[in-house]
Formats: C-alpha cells, sequence, structure tokens
C-alpha cells in the first residue's frame, strides 16, 4: 500500500511539476550520484570547488525522494533545504541558493534520500536504482 501511494505522489509530481525551462544553458553538471533501493544519506563532493549561487538535483535515471539536501560551504557554513519531493527520470528539483557571504566556495552536498523501486518492480520494468546529478550555477562574481 505504501508503495503504491509512493508511486502515486511520483506520478503526479511528474504531470505537474513546475520546472524552470528557461537559462537551462547556465546549468553546469558538477557531480553525479548513483543511489541504491534504500533510505540513506550520501556526501558528494563537487568536481570542482567554486562559488555558485544556485544548485538543483536532476533525476537521470530511476526514481527518488529527495528527503532534504545539505550544502557545506568551505567556510564552515551549511544550509539545509527539507521537503525536495519525489523526482523521477528527466525532473529536477526546485533551485536552490546557496549562502554567498565571504565568498565562501560549496564544499560539499549532503544527499538524504530515498530511491523507490525493488526486486520485484525491477522484473516489471521500474529500476531498482536511480541516478541523480547536481547542476549549479556559476555566481556572478568570478574567483
Amino acid at each position: 500500500m505504501k508503495l503504491i501511494k509512493l508511486l502515486s505522489i511520483a506520478l503526479f509530481f511528474g504531470l505537474f511539476s513546475l520546472q524552470s525551462v528557461a537559462g537551462d544553458d547556465d546549468w553546469k553538471s558538477i557531480a553525479e550520484k548513483k543511489v541504491s533501493f534504500k533510505s540513506e544519506t550520501d556526501t558528494v563532493n563537487p568536481l570542482t570547488k567554486s562559488r555558485y549561487s544556485h544548485i538543483k538535483v536532476k533525476c537521470t535515471h530511476g526514481t527518488v525522494n529527495l528527503k532534504s539536501i545539505k550544502v557545506i560551504m568551505n567556510d564552515g557554513e551549511e544550509k539545509v533545504f527539507d521537503n525536495l519531493g519525489v523526482l523521477s527520470k528527466g525532473m529536477s528539483s526546485r533551485s536552490l541558493s546557496l549562502p554567498d557571504k565571504n565568498d565562501a566556495k560549496l564544499d560539499k552536498i549532503e544527499l538524504n534520500y530515498e530511491s523507490v523501486g525493488s526486486a520485484a518492480l525491477s522484473m516489471a520494468g521500474v529500476t531498482d536504482k536511480a541516478q541523480v546529478e547536481i547542476l549549479a550555477k556559476k555566481a556572478n562574481k568570478e574567483d
């Protein structure tokens, strides 16, 4: 029953989500993560330590329920974003504004998620793993 509710929520968000399409050229992929079928928190390190103004998470494979994201800046400042919802292939989270004090750079991202799937579902064509990509927008000020 819980699985049916979760799949219904995923379908609802897939049909009615508001995604920005303008300015997609400004987004750059800074990390990727394959997530397993279980609730978990993973730390993702961006490919480059740079100043970014915003990030978002895009699901590139499977379905994932993003419970929260914590961004950790190189000056120690942290910011948590909750209730990001269920993302399926091709969907992105909302744009998340990063802290910008003291010209801090993005150091780490902690993803708290639950991948939606199981061995039984994989036989039905639903994957048991999801893959997400972290996208970022560069800050206006250059280093």
